[in-house]
């Protein structure tokens, strides 16, 4: 049989664990919705206006910004962008030299990195338009690629994520844009 003090000490316990992860699990800054809304919809602007700058003329974006909030982790936009120039695939055209491939492939690499760079630039700079998110949450930006080659299309999928802390430490001017850009997690695929 347990005595009093033993059992009390249980309860004690019990409460002070149950309590913790209720408070743990538990969403600690819930975000306005009609807030949140907005900086979405801000951020989607700056992004797909950045896009149009960048990548101008038709065909270059396939699909423009859009974002979504995940709660629990933070929002998570997305566009896709067309590696290859416009050009003429039909069946009546000639296959590409060996050194038209490779300037192809230089000019791919080129533009995949243009977007990638787009993606991290406008992250440190507009990502503080995202202040409804709570902290620990994050704001991620996917890059789609696509490449057309004869006979094939070649896709790509960068992943770039910044926690809400570090977002706020480039707002604050804390840290500068290059060292935000090495803070970032990146994933490529």
């Amino acid at each position: 049989m347990m005595r009093p003090r033993q059992l009390q000490v249980i309860l004690l316990l019990w409460v002070f664990f149950g309590a913790s992860s209720r408070a743990l699990g538990a969403p600690q800054d819930k975000p306005n919705p009609a807030e949140l809304r907005k900086s979405i919809e801000l951020f989607e602007s700056v992004l797909n206006q950045s896009l149009a700058q960048e990548f101008d003329g038709p065909f270059q974006t396939l699909r423009g910004a859009r974002g979504a909030y995940l709660p629990g982790y933070g929002v998570v936009f997305s566009f896709e962008v067309n590696l290859t120039p416009l050009q003429n695939l039909g069946p009546f055209s000639t296959a590409p030299t060996a050194k038209e491939e490779q300037a192809q492939r230089e000019m791919e690499a080129r533009r995949r990195e243009k977007a990638l760079n787009l993606a991290e630039k406008v992250l440190g700079d507009f990502g503080q338009t995202l202040n409804q998110i709570p902290p620990g949450e994050f704001v991620t930006i996917v890059v789609h690629t696509v490449a057309a080659h004869p006979g094939k299309i070649e896709r790509s999928t960068i992943v770039l994520s910044a926690e809400k802390k570090l977002l706020d430490a480039r707002l604050s001017h804390a840290i500068s844009q290059e060292r935000f850009v090495q803070k970032l997690s990146r994933t490529e695929y």
